[in-house]
């Protein structure tokens, strides 16, 4: 499941990937959320999907924050390659 609506992070180390995308089913029309999900790279090289670990749900300007500190933090933009 890859759209236009689908953001992902891999760490520095290649190791880490975080998944950002809408709620498109949230019951508070005027609020946007995320959920952000977290996994680990699976596979020598990555070449298996990733085993996600969590998921949250949070306010879309927060995950907008999160993104950019994670930017920040060498995190890197990737496509799905899974």
């Amino acid at each position: 499941m890859n759209s236009t609506n689908d953001f992902w992070l891999i760490d520095s180390n290649f190791v880490g990937v975080m998944r950002f995308y809408k709620d498109k089913d949230h019951s508070d029309k005027s609020i946007e959320y995320m959920f952000i999900e977290e996994g680990i790279i699976m596979g020598i090289h990555g070449e298996n999907p990733p085993l996600m670990k969590t998921r949250k749900k949070i306010v879309i300007e927060e995950a907008r924050l999160l993104w950019q500190k994670l930017l920040n933090e060498g995190w890197q933009k990737t496509n799905k390659k899974w």
